[in-house]
């Protein structure tokens, strides 16, 4: 069942039970209102008869008044109820009215010394009264009785009105809910059809039209954003794989036309094969740092696996130093002005506190200068080399990346793009510019905190 017929069979159950209990309500406190009316009734005849009798004895006195028979003065021509006097013994002694009315036990004791009345509804001949048995003052009581008739009809005919009408209410409230939850969910309907389309074409081009600020609006701007995102991935991911092949080729060619020439190593000196197969392991070592890298920018390194910790940026400076300054033997200098801590996973921290240590060493001249500022979540790589050219410098972050004056130093345009991946799977920033120094500046800024709190 769709979503929409659900929707209408809810409201229609809805309205069908709020009709019903209605309906239920009105007819119950109708009914009480109704029997309190003839309970009432039965009172005010059950007091004008005891109190002109007096005891059962007094029927007796039955005379006429002109051509009305009495009891005392009260006219029993054309009187509105059925009355029936018990004597001390609860014995019926006179009546009016052709309605035998029953007597049971309650109505014996109270005829011989009760004084609470007794009110019940019984069936005679097939027909409903409503009778009320009240003791005179001495001995005896007075049974006063009501056809409910009129009562059953004002009730019956109320059920005719209100569930026909109920019922009604409840069809149009149950249309109206299906109408206005279809216009509500048309555009569920365009975010169907266009999720469908999407999976049938692989079309990401397709938007669904926004003009509402609900829920429902929001839900499809959400797919609109999930589709922009999807087709911004997809755009980066050729660029990725363009990329990719384009820096590969390189190594691969220079590999194929050393491995062509050591196949004429008979023809080649000891010297020249000794070169090219330093040559081939330098390209190996290349393409091998190339697909490490790759691999791990398309893998989001540590993002799933690798815990968050409370780490010191100073700290990890001075062991990036260090790792630095093994591999090269340049000197590098570290200075911490805060040692605030940052929640981080250490591995990718160090992966890119590397990136930024070995960016500067390779492209600065040997004995220049490097140094490591550290400042609560900031970290800041400075050197005194060529630096980067102000046009190049919001590009350095791009994945393959190399400026004019890079291009003749090996790498892959790869490090500083993993950098950005990896602070900013942190919430936090990177920038490069011109260091005091003379060179370049580059760094990042992460949020402080311990790890208990990201």
């Amino acid at each position: 069942m769709s979503l929409q017929a659900r929707v209408g069979l809810l409201a229609f159950v809805a309205v069908i039970l709020g009709v019903g209990l209605t309906v239920g309500g009105s007819y119950f406190l109708t009914q009480r209102e109704l029997r309190q009316e003839v309970d009432d009734f039965l009172e005010r005849r059950a007091e004008v008869v005891a109190g002109t009798l007096g005891n059962p004895a007094d029927a007796g006195a039955r005379g006429e008044l002109g051509t009305l028979p009495v009891i005392g003065v009260i006219e029993l021509a054309d009187f509105d109820a059925h009355v029936q006097i018990l004597d001390g013994e609860g014995q019926p002694v006179f009546s009016i009215g052709a309605v035998v009315l029953p007597v049971g036990s309650e109505e014996r004791r109270l005829a011989t010394g009760g004084d609470a009345p007794v009110r019940r509804t019984a069936e005679i001949d097939g027909q409903r009264y409503r009778i009320l048995t009240a003791p005179f003052s001495g001995e005896g009581a007075v049974q006063i009785a009501r056809n409910l008739d009129e009562t059953d009809r004002v009730l019956n005919d109320l059920l005719r009105r209100t569930v026909p009408l109920g019922a009604a209410i409840a069809v149009a409230a149950a249309t109206a809910a299906w109408l206005l939850t279809r216009r509500a969910l048309r555009p569920v309907a365009q975010l169907t059809d266009a999720t469908e389309r999407v999976a049938r074409t692989q079309d990401l081009a397709a938007a669904i039209e926004v003009n509402r600020g609900d829920e429902v609006g929001v839900l499809a701007r959400s797919f609109n954003a999930m589709l922009e995102a999807l087709r911004t991935s997809r755009q980066q991911q050729k660029r990725l794989v363009a990329d990719a092949g384009h820096e590969l080729r390189t190594p691969l060619t220079s590999i194929r036309t050393n491995v062509d020439l050591l196949q004429r190593v008979e023809s080649l000196q000891e010297g020249e094969r000794r070169r090219i197969l330093t040559d081939v392991n330098a390209e190996l070592h290349e393409l091998s740092e190339l697909v490490r890298e790759l691999v791990e920018l398309a893998g989001e390194p540590g993002a799933d696996d690798e815990p968050f910790a409370t780490l010191d940026l100073a700290d990890l400076a001075v062991e990036a130093a260090d790792r630095a300054r093994r591999r090269t033997g340049r000197e590098i200098a570290t200075e911490a002005s805060d040692r605030e801590p940052v929640s981080g996973q250490l591995g990718s921290l160090e992966r890119a506190i590397d990136n930024l240590v070995g960016n500067a060493t390779k492209f600065t001249p040997e004995g220049t200068p490097i140094r490591i500022l550290t400042a609560g979540g900031r970290l800041e790589v400075h050197d005194a080399g060529p630096g980067i050219p102000i046009e190049d410098q919001p590009l350095v972050f791009d994945r393959f990346f190399r400026s004019a004056s890079a291009r003749a130093k090996p790498g892959s345009g790869l490090g500083l793009a993993i950098v950005k991946q990896i602070i900013e799977r942190l919430d936090g920033h990177v920038w490069a510019g011109k260091s005091p120094m003379g060179g370049a500046e580059v760094g990042f800024e992460i949020p402080t905190g311990k790890a208990d709190d990201h």
